[in-house]
């Protein structure tokens, strides 16, 4: 099985996984998936059933010019895809 690459965080944006430092870049279109996780609290009020819709994005660096994809949420974090 392949090993997912975590995304790094650059100030909110993906950092480029090619030039492996924050760069301008272009880009951030995508899309993400609409399925509804209804809110289950248990009695510490903590929500056990958090949102996983997958948000999928797409950029290209500056610097070097290459494109990369982005995919993941805010529960089970972001991946390079």
């Amino acid at each position: 099985m392949d090993e997912k690459e975590k995304v790094i965080d650059a100030g909110g944006i993906p950092q480029c996984p090619h030039c492996k430092k924050p760069t301008r870049r272009t880009g951030g279109q995508g899309t993400i998936t609409a399925a509804y996780y209804a809110p289950v609290y248990d009695e510490n009020g903590n929500n056990t059933n958090p949102d996983r819709n997958t948000r999928t994005s797409h950029w290209e660096c500056l610097e070097c010019k290459k494109p990369y994809t982005t995919a993941g949420n805010y529960t089970d974090g972001f991946y390079y895809k």
